[in-house]
């Protein structure tokens, strides 16, 4: 597992990496199947060629770190949809497809990371669907196992919003021994009348972003974890790396998302300019941030840009 160890020693040496960007919504806006109860699932079954030329595109546009497409491949979300015996068969291929995407591109495989998504989607995107602690510990690390066999270089934990499903995720892919991503992803709530920091609770009592990283950063290992912030837009992204640094001295990715969601649908005329994207993204840098990509909304063109105008100089 060379690759774990070179992602964090770049990281150590200071290196800025370029992260991918969208997945669900580049198969979305593509005209790829979408479904609301397991999207991952269903487009690596009915539309695998379309996941594939979405990694082919962060290829070319010079992302070195990707993420596959596992983000709603849990054991629990294959269930509600009648697909839990696959679960296996399609985490894996979610992996063999960034890899033909490399062998497509006539790309070095040893130059770049795959990541495996794990997240806590739920049907509908309704968090209180997760199941109870212990059996999305188990879900967590059985997933995680076969994203590991199928050879992925990290994980990304993807849309936590607070301390004690975090630090179970986190303990669930520890054995692993992979470099970790732990992603939250937070918003401006209204509380007592002033605009604080929040993560997304979805229903349950809110606990500020600030408390949430506090109490985070002091019940974990740092070996081989990367904080991130992501699916959060532009302006929450730049407040949340400021809290983020009070507390973890460690590296800090960020990947933001972009334009109005109605009805869990995106609005594709929303989304922020290239333009815009690199100029807040080489903000982030100058903040420290040393991972920068994308989540829903950003495409290809973004990270392209934004490879060719702040990573040039670092390559």
């Amino acid at each position: 597992r060379m690759a774990q160890i070179s992602l964090m020693t770049a990281l150590k040496n200071g290196t800025p990496l370029l992260m991918d960007g969208a997945m669900g919504t580049e198969i979305e806006r593509r005209g790829a199947a979408v479904d609301q109860l397991g999207w991952s699932a269903l487009a690596i079954k009915e539309q695998p060629d379309v996941i594939r030329q979405i990694h082919s595109d962060y290829l070319h546009a010079g992302a070195s770190l990707h993420i596959v497409n596992s983000f709603a491949l849990s054991k629990h979300v294959l269930d509600s949809i009648g697909w839990g015996d696959a679960l296996a068969d399609l985490n894996a291929r979610s992996v063999a497809l960034f890899d033909s995407a490399v062998r497509d591109t006539n790309g070095d495989r040893s130059a770049l990371w795959a990541g495996g998504s794990v997240s806590t989607f739920a049907a509908f995107s309704d968090r209180r669907r997760l199941p109870a602690a212990t059996e999305l510990f188990a879900n967590t690390h059985q997933q995680a196992e076969i994203l590991y066999n199928s050879g992925v270089d990290f994980f990304a934990l993807e849309m936590l919003f607070d301390v004690d499903t975090s630090v179970l995720m986190l303990d669930a892919v520890k054995d692993f021994e992979l470099p970790v991503i732990v992603g939250f992803t937070c918003e401006y709530l209204l509380i007592d009348g002033a605009e604080t920091l929040c993560c997304r609770r979805m229903g349950e009592a809110l606990l500020t972003f600030e408390e949430t990283i506090r109490q985070f950063t002091q019940r974990v290992e740092h070996r081989n974890l990367i904080v991130a912030i992501m699916h959060a837009d532009f302006a929450v992204c730049t407040r949340a790396i400021g809290i983020v640094r009070r507390y973890w001295q460690g590296p800090i990715a960020v990947y933001p998302n972009s334009g109005e969601f109605i009805n869990l649908k995106l609005q594709f005329d929303t989304v922020n300019p290239v333009d815009e994207f690199c100029a807040v993204a080489a903000a982030w840098l100058q903040q420290g941030v040393q991972i920068v990509g994308g989540c829903c909304g950003i495409r290809p063109e973004h990270i392209q840009a934004l490879g060719r105008r702040l990573f040039a100089s670092n390559q």
